[in-house]
């Protein structure tokens, strides 16, 4: 018994029947959590004692998922239960079945041999995990939009690939002989597709073997949309060669009014006979045989392989209050790793790797995850909601010191680092990095983002932002200041990829004091409102920002039978009763919005911003842009460091030139105006700074709190 509370201890080496002291430590999880169960009801420890379960350094190897419930929880915050590792990092919840490096020999089989690549041959392993994966595999799903069919194999803290062509990137096609696309209506009012067809000539596809199975991930139609399929067949299909049918629909068909580039990307992946590089795997779900490529020089004893197919939380708790979890490290799960919902409930200094969900689903009031890493993830990399939207009431949750990375895996779009819902949750010094799609995506009100770090996100994408919102009147009272955003991917010079986007008239986000640098474009308004955008810096984008108009010139507005349903966006405002109550008094210009040109993008000042190097354009204003009623844009500044030179849009819309002023260096003598070195990134302002001198109204920013 701890001075002010009660002590258990988990040891996974310990022989079953302890009793949780240290001397009898628990050997499971699961006997822990019964075990302070009984010593509540038995009285041995009070209803209201804090309880600490301290886990001992090992492997916690769970085959279903390690459930609590309301009975596990603390009285208080100042008596919470703490499940913790005895030293950080060392205690580890496993959610697979390691395969020992000692089960993988050779491949000897001559027809195996045959179809491996040749330079593979002699270096791929084989093991019997017929043990491991008792009854029926279950084939490999005909299309899915994420991860895929289990079991799902990892090698030493990353995903082991699919064997694929081409082992990275994309190969890609651009003739189309069937889009299968919505052919028509039925009664009810659904859709009906058809799976489609595609020319594909390159000579590497005769070596595939379609009448086993042939996958493909691919972005079919849109940039913004990614989704895995069979292959049906593959050869001449009316007079024309080379033609691959999908075996399934997807849900935008292929090259269907295609955005972005005319060329589609895919890959191909579950293919014995693509399996030659390191880290590559492919399982016979037949016989049971796992192939493994190795890493150069071959399987070590030390090397870790396990394989996960429990598609439940590795950890899960419904309903439950005043619990933290601290220093545990939670690894190898085919599905969602952490899943939390509850008041007071905390991760602190955990580490959450390789799960082919979600990292962490956290949800409910004053909760927090702070200093954890989240990697290898296969759909989004935390998952937080809370609060009420209908009363905006506050969470009041806090994730702040996290490093996500590695996260959309195998759901290449929308599956961000941080997914946010709700009302009132803080995003603080987070570092996000390295995906294909967006860093968070969020709805809600109230949210607060900053210092956080976001780069090396939107690697696949277009049309899409590292932060994103879209399509929704009500997403009021955000607020992102103070943020990097910075070395994003792009669509070439298309502008495609935006820092943040607020798309499709989505209105309510105060943007304050971010810095973004090497993004393709800057900000996005989407044709909405109430965005005051100040005290900003973009740098090296190809165009720093743009408010367009598609509110008045789009037939989707507010239109169900252009748009859809998701086009409603008087209706999603009435059902939180927005003319009324707590949201009319919140947000007044919202209750009267339909009083008030709906369709304009209006309330939107741009002031005290500074645009350094912008190739293409300053600001993007739609031409239907009604001046008379914008809101100001003033006091920006224009730093063109080597003057005009590559710039192609030098000159700055003259409908709002008066709200710039123009600083050129030149050629021979370039000027950065009192910046360190904001062409490598370094944006603290020199003694005395020109720039600060013409633009007297910019706060200098807290540089130094932004994660690193």
């Amino acid at each position: 018994m701890a001075a002010g509370g009660a002590t258990f201890h988990v040891d996974p080496a310990a022989a079953p029947g302890g009793d949780g002291s240290f001397v009898k430590p628990f050997a499971t999880l699961a006997a822990a959590r019964d075990g302070v169960r009984a010593a509540r009801q038995a009285k041995r420890i009070a209803a209201d004692e804090a309880v600490e379960i301290v886990l001992a350094q090992g492997d916690y190897v769970q085959t279903e998922s390690f459930a609590l419930d309301d009975r596990d929880g603390g009285l208080s915050a100042e008596r919470p239960v703490v499940w913790k590792a005895a030293q950080a990092g060392t205690a580890r919840v496993v959610g697979g079945a390691r395969v020992p490096a000692g089960a993988f020999k050779p491949v000897t089989d001559a027809a195996v041999l045959a179809r491996l690549p040749e330079e593979a041959r002699g270096k791929v392993l084989c093991a019997d995990v017929s043990k491991i994966l008792p009854g029926t595999i279950p084939p490999m799903a005909l299309a899915f939009g994420g991860t895929p069919t289990a079991p799902m194999l990892f090698l030493n803290h990353r995903f082991g690939t699919l064997a694929r062509w081409p082992n990275a990137d994309y190969t890609s096609f651009s003739k189309c002989v069937d889009h299968g696309a919505k052919i028509k209506m039925t009664p009810g009012g659904g859709s009906v597709n058809k799976p489609g067809a595609f020319i594909y000539s390159d000579p590497r596809a005769k070596r595939w073997n379609f009448a086993e199975g042939v996958w493909m991930n691919g972005y079919w139609t849109h940039d913004w949309d990614n989704h895995s399929v069979k292959a049906a067949s593959y050869g001449a299909e009316n007079g024309t060669n080379d033609v691959i049918r999908l075996a399934a629909t997807i849900p935008y068909g292929v090259m269907g009014r295609t955005w972005g580039r005319k060329e589609r990307r895919f890959y191909v992946f579950n293919l014995l006979d693509e399996l030659d590089a390191p880290g590559e795997w492919y399982l016979d779900r037949a016989r049971k045989v796992l192939y493994l490529c190795p890493q150069e020089g071959g399987l070590k004893e030390s090397d870790e392989v396990f394989v996960a197919t429990f598609g439940e939380p590795l950890v899960s708790a419904k309903k439950i209050a005043h619990v933290r979890f601290e220093g545990i490290a939670f690894e190898y799960v085919y599905g969602t790793a952490v899943s939390l919902a509850g008041e007071d409930v905390q991760l602190v200094g955990c580490r959450v790797a390789c799960c082919g969900g979600t990292g962490v689903s956290l949800y409910g009031d004053r909760n927090a995850m702070r200093g954890c890493e989240v990697a290898q993830v296969g759909r989004a990399g935390v998952s937080a909601g809370g609060g009420d939207r209908k009363t905006l009431r506050r969470a009041e949750s806090v994730f702040e010191g996290n490093r996500v990375h590695d996260f959309g895996v195998f759901q290449r779009t929308y599956a961000p680092g941080f997914g946010v819902h709700g009302c009132g949750i803080t995003l603080r010094a987070n570092v996000m990095h390295d995906a294909p799609h967006s860093a968070v995506l969020y709805g809600g009100n109230e949210h607060l983002f900053e210092y956080n770090n976001v780069y090396r996100v939107l690697l696949e994408t277009g049309d899409a932002g590292a932060y994103y919102t879209g399509r929704d009147w009500t997403t009021q009272g955000n607020v992102l200041r103070f943020n990097y955003t910075h070395d994003l991917g792009a669509e070439g010079e298309m502008a495609n990829t935006m820092g943040f986007y607020f798309d499709d008239c989505d209105c309510g986000d105060e943007v304050y004091g971010n810095v973004f640098h090497n993004v393709s474009r800057g900000i996005m308004v989407g044709g909405g409102r109430e965005h005051p955008i100040r005290n900003n810096i973009f740098s090296r984008c190809l165009i720093g920002m743009s408010i367009d108009c598609r509110g008045m010139t789009w037939k989707h507005w507010n239109s169900v039978s252009v748009g859809g349903s998701s086009w409603l966006l008087e209706d999603k405002a009435k059902a939180f009763g927005y003319t009324n109550g707590v949201w009319a008094a919140r947000y007044p210009r919202l209750a009267d919005i339909m009083n008030d040109h709906p369709r304009e993008p209006l309330y939107n000042p741009v002031e005290n911003n500074i645009f350094i190097d912008c190739k293409q354009q300053i600001l993007a204003l739609g031409k239907e842009a009604p001046m008379e009623r914008m809101a100001p844009i003033a006091n920006n500044v224009v730093v063109n460091t080597r003057g005009t030179d590559g710039v192609k849009c030098a000159s700055i819309d003259a409908r709002i030139a008066s709200g710039f002023t123009v600083l050129n260096g030149s050629t021979d003598a370039p000027c950065a105006f009192g910046f360190a070195d904001a062409a490598n990134g370094d944006f603290r302002f020199l003694p005395g700074a020109e720039i600060l001198k013409v633009c007297p109204g910019f706060q200098l920013l807290p540089l130094d709190r932004i994660a690193r």
